[in-house]
């Protein structure tokens, strides 16, 4: 971490990084579920058509990300960081005054583009530019947030709800984002070590025989791979299964007799086990590589959701917050490290912006399926199991992605 006796700049990227996902990520998506059941209950609106929203968002957040992608590479990222953090804050916000579904669907396509803008591609981006050797472990610490922002934000939300109403609410968090990323994306983050000097991981030189940081493929070759479409089918399956679960796991649980309240410490206790999963999986990434780290934590990610069938028991409950929180830490880890193992650095940003197309498309896609398929059986065991399938389908693309990519970077 030193450099002439400094901190490494890096890992000030990594700090910057974490707050940005704390609230962008740890409100703006990992909370949203607390409020599914006091918006549809208050307006009136069915669990699917209300799903819809977030779908909109993540669509949104598609046809962005591109674009977004290219902007990081031609212009400061400080820029478009500021101007995504303050999207996603003031449209957040917004939600706060919507009584239509019409209202939450227009306001998501600018939340969608706020989310491009804000976390995960630039951050992505950076702590791949500023690490090599550390990458995986500064990728866990930067992710960690978003489950210890889940921690937070669940019962928080849901305590404001109580206390102020869902209108207040989205209102309060909205203003909290904006005042916290809005001057950490402005004064803290830079794209890539050479704007200051400095190599990635605090290196004082490059060996001569050894990493090349602008090596990789164009996006262009890397979509004629084998190893681009099955990577994007793995990403695309594991975001359907990680939303479908996710931002019905508190109607699922108030719906087979828990409070509201125990529902969210459970939401809080399955995003807090991410913390750790995401610091263990970036370190065995680091020491064992990204295709062994993708069938050990995919195969607890299994079993995470079986337990969901027993979930009238208090202590499944609990088993199935930890294990499968363990387990879904591959949903953030391994998608930036594998596109980098088997692409390369030099076009990281935009071809990164393309693979999250499909995270958002399979994030769009599993609320709603999970929401519909639970008024058409009303119940929620239908879309249990067919994530198993999905997330079974995953473990197969991912390991003959990396079996196939034609491009390493070490």
């Amino acid at each position: 971490m030193q450099r002439d006796g400094k901190i490494f700049y890096g890992w000030w990227i990594v700090v910057g990084g974490f707050i940005l996902n704390f609230l962008g990520i740890g409100i703006g998506i990992n909370a949203v579920g607390v409020f599914f059941k006091p918006v549809v209950d208050s307006l009136g609106f069915s669990r699917g058509d209300f799903s819809l929203y977030f779908t909109i968002a993540a669509l949104s957040m598609t046809f962005a990300a591109p674009l977004v992608g290219k902007l990081l590479e031609k212009y400061d990222v400080r820029l478009v960081m500021g101007v995504g953090t303050t999207i996603l804050a003031v449209s957040f916000a917004m939600y706060s005054r919507c009584t239509t579904l019409a209202e939450f669907y227009l306001l998501s396509v600018l939340v969608g583009i706020g989310h491009a803008g804000s976390h995960i591609i630039p951050v992505s981006t950076m702590i791949s530019n500023w690490f090599k050797e550390k990458r995986g472990i500064a990728l866990g610490i930067v992710f960690t947030a978003t489950g210890i922002g889940g921690i937070v934000f669940n019962p928080l939300a849901n305590w404001l709800i109580i206390g102020y109403g869902w209108q207040n609410t989205y209102l309060i968090l909205g203003i909290l984002i904006g005042v916290v990323c809005i001057p950490t994306a402005v004064l803290l983050m830079r794209r890539s070590p050479d704007e200051l000097g400095l190599h990635p991981d605090g290196l004082l030189q490059m060996e001569e025989d050894g990493f090349e940081p602008a090596a990789g493929l164009t996006l262009l070759e890397f979509s004629r791979t084998a190893t681009f479409w099955l990577l994007a089918t793995m990403v695309f399956f594991i975001n359907i299964v990680n939303m479908g679960i996710q931002q019905h796991l508190i109607p699922y649980l108030t719906d087979v007799g828990y409070s509201s309240t125990f529902a969210a410490n459970i939401m809080a206790l399955y995003l807090g086990s991410t913390v750790f999963g995401k610091l263990i999986l970036g370190r065995f990434n680091d020491k064992c590589g990204p295709t062994k780290s993708l069938v050990l934590f995919t195969l607890v990610l299994v079993g995470g959701i079986v337990l969901l069938y027993g979930a009238k028991l208090r202590t499944l409950v609990i088993c199935f917050a930890l294990v499968y929180g363990f387990g879904n830490a591959i949903q953030t880890i391994m998608p930036p490290l594998m596109t980098v193992a088997s692409a390369g650095l030099s076009h990281f940003a935009l071809i990164y912006g393309i693979m999250t197309i499909f995270q958002t498309l399979g994030a769009g896609l599993g609320v709603p399926l999970s929401g519909y398929l639970y008024d058409w059986t009303g119940a929620y065991d239908l879309s249990f199991a067919v994530y198993v399938v999905l997330v079974l389908a995953a473990l197969l693309a991912g390991t003959m992605a990396m079996k196939k990519a034609a491009f390493k970077t070490s």
